[in-house]
């Protein structure tokens, strides 16, 4: 079929097409489906499903590392100031958002399309991830130490003067 599109002379069309293993897998972080499952976890617990695309860069980044989490944590909790820049964002968050929206897991919204939300079938995505002890264990558990996130209270507790 193909070699009719291509023309049975064409090399294309008789061309041998050989799979290997590479030597490196993507990182996790990289993955798609991995960063979506992120994003409903995060936006699953922030008020109305919902967060800053600031915000949402900030909590995936981090999950991204044990130290880029205990850097928020710190902040959070006011034992170091968020005087540094603050602003952290995931680089592959985008993809990952791109997909969200076209699969209706997500939407953004608001005047300068600055707030995703999570969609129904998002939702039922973070319900599903919550259900199951073992999936995303470790993020799940760092996520909770934030209790009920809104954009308020991050703006809050980073914004204290040092």
């Amino acid at each position: 079929m193909i070699s009719e599109f291509l023309g049975a002379d064409d090399e294309l069309a008789n061309a041998r097409i050989e799979f290997r293993s590479q030597p490196h897998p993507i990182p996790a972080d990289a993955r798609v489906a991995y960063k979506l499952a992120q994003v409903a976890i995060v936006l699953s617990a922030f008020n109305r499903n919902s967060a800053t695309i600031e915000n949402l860069h900030l909590f995936t980044w981090s999950l991204q590392s044990k130290r880029a989490g205990q850097m928020l944590l710190s902040w959070w909790s006011g034992s170091r100031y968020a005087n540094t820049v603050t602003q952290r964002s995931d680089p592959h968050l985008p993809v990952a958002l791109n997909v969200g929206l076209i699969r209706g897991i997500v939407s953004i919204t608001g005047t300068s399309h600055n707030r995703v939300t999570l969609q129904p079938p998002g939702v039922l995505f973070a319900q599903q991830i919550e259900l199951d002890e073992e999936l995303m264990s470790a993020e799940k558990s760092y996520i909770r130490q934030f209790k009920k996130l809104s954009d308020a209270a991050v703006a809050r507790r980073l914004t204290r003067a040092s």
